[in-house]
């Protein structure tokens, strides 16, 4: 993939991410492949507790800082303004960084937990665009924010959040929050984009990908590109990380488009962040 869309601040970023969830000392070679195979936004998280790995992938890949996008994420453990700063200086030092292309808040406070979760989202978001202004981060956004939760920062926010990364598949689009973001000029990023995998034994999607050619998993990932959203893929095999790497070979039409669109909850998560507890 080689087009990139433009944030809001003008900063560009790859229309296509490499993932590291659940990985862990594994990342440093696999990352090595994808840097390769030629992805360019990479994304982690302090959670996911891979960060030093990361770093050592990307420093022995020996590929120019302004020509990589590294994406970190703030946990929830860390939401009072010397925390937040603690922390991602720790996730820099990790990935042997001076500043990261994108910092998102991982998830929002839940009003199932927090009846102060405005107060609490507001407070996290004004030590980020601290973290912004200071050059420590070239761009800021939200994770896992409902349209509700974005509505409710924006009303004390100074600089508007430039991503809000979701799950968003095919049986999962979360129609609110897309148009909200995208009416907003906030991109949308998808995680598991495939249904955490359960979406490639489906029928539907494995009949469609055999009309177009494609993999299952291209499939998914093709129709979030449809979307103007950005797919976080993973894969530990370079092969795969190649096939998904060329999106640009066949497009999907509008009427199968409607019928992916159509799809009812067919695999994935299902998080909601306004009720969610487990992470908070």
């Amino acid at each position: 993939m080689k087009k990139k869309y433009k944030l809001s601040n003008g900063k560009e970023i790859p229309s296509l991410g490499f993932g590291t969830f659940r990985l862990k000392e594994e990342v440093e070679d696999i990352l090595k492949k994808s840097l390769k195979v030629g992805y360019r936004l990479i994304d982690t998280a302090a959670s996911y507790q891979n960060e030093e790995y990361v770093g050592k992938a990307l420093k022995s890949a020996e590929i120019n800082r302004e020509d990589l996008f590294i994406t970190g994420k703030l946990w929830n453990d860390s939401r009072d303004f010397e925390k937040i700063v603690s922390s991602c200086k720790e996730t820099l030092k990790k990935l042997n960084l001076e500043y990261l292309d994108l910092y998102l808040v991982h998830w929002p406070a839940s009003s199932a937990l927090y009846p102060n979760w405005k107060e609490i989202n507001a407070n996290v978001w004004k030590t980020m665009e601290y973290l912004y202004e200071q050059g420590l981060v070239k761009s800021i956004g939200v994770s896992n924010f409902k349209k509700s939760q974005l509505e409710a920062l924006m009303t004390t926010a100074k600089i508007k959040p430039m991503v809000n990364q979701i799950e968003f598949h095919i049986g999962f689009m979360q129609q609110e929050t897309l148009e909200y973001c995208q009416n907003n000029n906030i991109l949308v990023e998808a995680w598991s984009p495939c249904g955490g995998g359960k979406l490639l034994k489906k029928d539907i999607i494995k009949n469609m990908a055999e009309k177009y050619n494609v993999s299952p998993a291209k499939l998914c990932l093709r129709w979030c590109v449809e979307h103007n959203v950005i797919p976080i893929t993973k894969s530990s095999h370079e092969e795969r990380m190649i096939e998904n790497f060329n999106l640009d070979d066949f497009e999907i039409t509008e009427e199968d488009m409607k019928i992916l669109d159509s799809q009812p909850f067919i695999g994935g998560y299902g998080f909601d962040s306004e009720t969610i507890t487990i992470f908070n």
